[in-house]
């Protein structure tokens, strides 16, 4: 990553220990790498079981990419992904349900704060930034160089919003994390300085 696309990695200063759900905006194939790669931490992360047959599977199964059928229901997903907090681990999400089509962050899905809910894990926003430009929704082969960075907000805690009714706790939690990646993107367009929001 730093010697072909030059990575950059910002808020450090936001990483916490133990459990949680960093939870990116999704623009390329090489979101999940690109964040494993990043994180002070490893991080879990799951992919379609067809990505694994081919070398870049090799690659993302050593960065802890796990593999889900075809046939995989949305809850057995959601307890893989639960077993491994559960466990005091991190795992990856991309609440946007899928790879963007224009580099704009799409409406957020409500399972990253249905798993947040279950396990009390907390959320890290997290922006991705330059993936796109290299390997993009419908382009068969990533550029060879380019310039992507990884910025890394403040954690978001569930207990903030317990009090509330589920679903309404739930909305409310995804739509802080939605203004939150909207926040980072902001941040880094304007210069990156200081320590991200």
């Amino acid at each position: 990553m730093k010697f072909f696309y030059r990575s950059r990695v910002y808020g450090l200063e936001n990483w916490i220990g133990g459990k949680a759900i960093i939870a990116s905006n999704h623009i390329s194939y090489i979101d999940p790498p690109l964040v494993a790669v990043s994180s002070p931490d490893p991080i879990h992360f799951v992919a379609k079981e067809d990505l694994f047959k081919s070398l870049f599977g090799k690659f993302i199964s050593a960065l802890n990419a796990h593999p889900i059928k075809p046939e995989a229901s949305n809850i057995q997903v959601m307890k893989m992904l639960c077993s491994f907090l559960n466990r005091n681990q991190k795992i990856l999400i991309f609440p946007e349900g899928g790879r963007s089509f224009d580099n704009e962050l799409q409406p957020l899905q409500k399972g990253m704060a249905l798993i947040s809910s279950r396990t009390q894990a907390p959320i890290i926003p997290t922006y991705l930034t330059g993936a796109y430009e290299i390997w993009k929704r419908g382009q068969k082969r990533p550029k060879i160089f380019g310039k992507v960075a990884c910025v890394f907000g403040k954690p978001i805690y569930w207990e903030e919003f317990a009090s509330m009714e589920k679903k309404e706790a739930m909305a409310a939690l995804t739509k802080r994390v939605y203004q939150s990646l909207k926040e980072l993107r902001k941040w880094y367009e304007s210069g990156a300085k200081g320590i991200p929001p």
